[in-house]
């Protein structure tokens, strides 16, 4: 028997999902006043699982529900804090569900070519059972230059399998982290954790789903080349998918961001992808 709480939390799952694939997508939005371009996002993200025939799964609000009722009343915690610990605890529930491969994709991650966005990843390379995302931070400073912070881990989008031998850790660690320190940001219990993490766990990369800085959509949008090519080349890989920031504080105008989707979308990337140095999908061990 479930205890209230243990109920509560996988009734956040729709566990009622008919089950036609190994592999299940998941991602979580409110389901109300969607934005146009979110919208644009999860519909991109669905059709693309369609594609290649994963299970997808979209929940909404009751997702919160996942992280326990501890967790949602300590603190002041906004929706990335909760959201950080509520896809780790998805992943495990529909692990446990009996899937090889769950994949978490951030509502505001863009797939722009979906054919070749694909996760047969190399199990040689995939030595922790998991993966996580890969970024390049373009910006520019205060005389019009640009710049790039060097490749790091994200986790807009994520790839776990039943070989994940971290999993169960990162729920503890994230939970911990809550239980016995004050929270004063998000990324506590996100992507600047994850990166703290990067070297012990030496976990890799995976190339094709980027992060796009406000930066980089407008340089999109204004067809400026040198910092597509600055981009591209420290970059190195194509991406088929890129997470476009919905979190960020740099404000951007739904202008941009549709300007920059259409660009990708008509292009199959090729705006962007241009300037890589290499081809295909690739698995980058810690570097």
């Amino acid at each position: 028997m479930y205890s209230v709480a243990a109920r509560r939390e996988k009734e956040a799952l729709d566990m009622t999902l008919a089950k036609h694939s190994d592999t299940i997508v998941i991602q979580t939005f409110r389901n109300h006043d969607i934005p146009a371009w979110i919208q644009r996002c999860l519909d991109s993200v669905r059709n693309w699982a369609a594609l290649h025939r994963h299970d997808y799964a979209l929940a909404g609000d009751e997702f919160y529900e996942l992280c326990g009722p501890d967790y949602l009343a300590r603190g002041n915690k906004n929706p990335q804090a909760i959201t950080n610990l509520a896809r780790l605890v998805a992943t495990r529930r529909w692990l446990d569900e009996g899937y090889a491969k769950v994949i978490w994709m951030d509502a505001d991650v863009f797939v722009f070519d979906p054919a070749k966005l694909t996760f047969d990843l190399p199990s040689e390379l995939l030595t922790t059972g998991y993966a996580f995302g890969r970024e390049v931070w373009l910006y520019r400073d205060a005389s019009r230059e640009f710049h790039v912070i060097r490749p790091r881990a994200h986790n807009a989008a994520t790839f776990f399998t039943q070989d994940a031998v971290d999993l169960d850790m990162l729920i503890a660690l994230v939970r911990h982290i809550d239980a016995k320190r004050q929270l004063v940001s998000n990324y506590q219990v996100g992507v600047k954790l994850l990166r703290g993490l990067h070297f012990s766990f030496m976990f890799p990369t995976f190339s094709h789903v980027g992060v796009f800085s406000p930066d980089l959509l407008r340089a999109l949008v204004d067809s400026e080349e040198d910092a597509l090519r600055l981009y591209g080349q420290t970059y190195r890989f194509p991406a088929y998918a890129g997470n476009l920031g919905l979190s960020l504080q740099d404000p951007i105008s739904e202008r941009v961001l549709c300007g920059a989707m259409d660009r990708l979308e008509e292009s199959s990337g090729q705006a962007l992808n241009q300037y890589a140095t290499e081809t295909g999908v690739h698995l980058i061990p810690y570097e």
